[in-house]
């Protein structure tokens, strides 16, 4: 018996789970809820879904059953997308679980659960449930392959990102066979935004910094320019793709300040490994894209991490490690 198969052996050998994934939930967190649920659904087993905050208005099928963090009755949990500890709120529910299962694809990730399936070679954790449905054989029902889709699509970045490959677009086109609505979905995902953020675009992008000849580029947003417009700051992530557009770029950074003295970190790179200075500042994630979160006034967090990504850009480039 494999891993895997070992692992939804156990799966399934219980009931009655509490299914949740990272705070701030993203397109993969909230698929790879969703679809667990469909497929514990299918073997008549009962679970709930919960976040720890609110999620996107996206049309996929059971996201109204996605309930607020608020009390349940569950024996055992379900962690998706992260580790125990990034579920933020919902850790201590998670910690009154009789037995707890991770599936995740994430570098950090230790495996801290009493049953962990954690595949850092996964495009997404969504195409990890992927591989579970087809190892049980199930019917890939619309159900279950529109959030499956929806995730794979968020964490490649529309199928842009160097963790595109040749199984994640069979994957998809399977998934397209099976209902999922590649056009809806993208527009869901990447957009549509509320007519405050698309004006807030300006102000924020007109913040850009760069150094190393336009390799290493940053933007700053404090919370007084997330309150002054009417913006929320936990939904303004996507704000690093735009940054990576310059010309040149290698390193990009965004600093958003969610709360006073509260720093969250979005760090992306072309080709270097930019898990090494999340991790550095206690974060984690991918090789090419990760975050951390820092308390601290804005500009001593700015500066140290900018210091950092200098050094670790400058290494690399002349052959040394961070």
């Amino acid at each position: 018996m494999n891993k895997l198969s070992a692992f939804i052996e156990r799966l399934l050998a219980y009931d009655n789970y509490l299914i949740v994934g990272h705070e701030n939930p993203d397109p993969d967190s909230i698929g790879s809820m969703l679809a667990v649920y469909g497929c514990l659904k299918t073997f008549g087993k009962k679970s709930w879904m919960i976040s720890a905050d609110p999620i996107p208005k996206y049309d996929w099928p059971n996201i109204e059953m996605i309930l607020p963090a608020e009390e349940v009755e569950f024996e055992n949990a379900i962690i998706l997308d992260c580790e125990p500890k990034r579920t933020g709120k919902l850790y201590s529910f998670v910690q009154q679980a009789k037995f707890t299962f991770n599936i995740d694809h994430h570098k950090n990730n230790q495996g801290e659960c009493d049953y962990n399936y954690i595949d850092v070679d996964q495009a997404a954790t969504c195409m990890i449930i992927y591989d579970i449905v087809n190892h049980l054989g199930l019917d890939m029902s619309f159900e279950i392959a529109q959030p499956l889709y929806g995730g794979i699509l968020g964490d490649t970045g529309g199928f842009r990102h160097q963790n595109t490959t040749s199984s994640v677009l069979l994957a998809a086109a399977d998934l397209i066979t099976h209902g999922a609505r590649p056009d809806k979905t993208a527009r869901e995902i990447f957009y549509s935004k509320p007519l405050e953020f698309i004006k807030f675009m300006g102000c924020a992008l007109s913040k850009l910094k760069t150094s190393n000849n336009n390799q290493l580029v940053w933007l700053v947003l404090s919370y007084q320019d997330f309150t002054e417009n009417g913006v929320n700051p936990q939904q303004c992530d996507q704000l690093i793709e735009y940054a990576r557009m310059v010309e040149n770029s290698e390193i990009v950074i965004l600093f958003r300040e969610i709360l006073p003295n509260t720093i969250r970190i979005g760090f992306r790179s072309n080709n270097i490994n930019i898990h090494q200075l999340a991790a550095h500042f206690g974060g984690g994630g991918h090789l090419l894209a990760a975050g951390a979160q820092l308390e601290g006034s804005l500009p001593d967090v700015v500066d140290l991490v900018i210091t950092a990504a200098a050094k670790l850009l400058e290494g690399e480039l002349n052959g040394r490690n961070y």
